[in-house]
């Protein structure tokens, strides 16, 4: 499996330190600035686009307006992607909340939004197809699809291999699946065999508080297992996938991360280049 990383602004140079070949691109910058410019910082540093992000796109918002305008960007993203050398261009879960990942809409959680989502989904598919490119849902808590069976289930209405799913167990945490991931980690690992487009590694850990308060925190400092989500992923991930270590916080926190993961690695007995 390959590594990618994302660590905000100083993830080219980080990438080239660590020895990491994968870097994400945005969609917007893909289309707006084009792929040869879009893609020099890269290609100078030896660097490869592990991930086109376009997680603006959203079927269920209500919207109207932005969202035409994130449509019209996956739509010219799309025929850019193998310019670009990456087949995975991300997108969100759905959610009728116009924040995308930040709050939810009791909507969400209906079989309707599915539908929904299947419908806002079908021409970007049929684009997708004709330029060998899979769009990757990330299951998410808040969003439309988040588990794997509502992933199926979107799966079944579209009815196409160019949809494909996230692995990332982290976006599915509750409360007592932060305590002991253990579980989690392998539904959604063995849930979406079959169907893995990229893997995202991100921690999710308890903050002290009066009542549930959860968030990001670096790699090491929660209590998922690595070794276990590397060894039960690894069978299904396409060769032209990649396995992103994402939203490090700074220099030190991606050192600390990358090693951790290379580590665990080793001890699942799976190859991480």
């Amino acid at each position: 499996m390959r590594l990618g990383l994302e660590a905000g602004k100083e993830t080219l140079d980080l990438a080239v330190e660590l020895g990491v070949r994968g870097v994400p691109i945005a969609a917007d910058a893909l289309v707006d600035d084009g792929v040869d410019a879009t893609l020099a910082p890269l290609t100078q540093r030896g660097l490869e686009v592990c991930q086109i992000g376009a997680m603006g796109f959203n079927p269920l918002s209500d919207d109207t307006a932005a969202q035409q305008r994130q449509a019209e960007t996956l739509r010219h993203a799309i025929p850019l992607a193998g310019d670009a050398g990456c087949a995975y261009i991300a997108i969100g879960p759905g959610n009728h909340h116009r924040s995308g990942f930040l709050h939810y809409d009791d909507r969400n959680f209906q079989d309707a939004a599915i539908t929904r989502m299947a419908e806002g989904l079908k021409p970007m598919i049929e684009l997708a197809e004709k330029h060998n490119v899979r769009l990757t849902i990330e299951p998410y808590l808040k969003g439309a699809i988040n588990s794997p069976d509502r992933f199926k289930a979107l799966h079944a209405l579209v009815n196409s291999d160019a949809l494909r799913a996230n692995v990332d167990p982290s976006s599915l945490y509750d409360f007592w699946d932060a305590v002991a991931p253990a579980a989690m980690v392998q539904r959604v690992c063995t849930g979406l065999a079959g169907h893995v487009g990229l893997v995202h590694l991100k921690e999710i850990g308890i903050d002290e508080g009066l009542h549930i308060h959860m968030a990001l925190t670096p790699i090491g400092q929660g209590r998922t297992d690595w070794a276990q989500l590397l060894k039960l992923v690894e069978p299904h991930v396409p060769d032209d996938s990649w396995v992103i270590l994402e939203h490090a916080l700074s220099a030190e926190e991606a050192r600390a991360s990358v090693a951790i993961i290379r580590d665990a690695a080793q001890q699942a007995g799976v190859t991480l280049t």
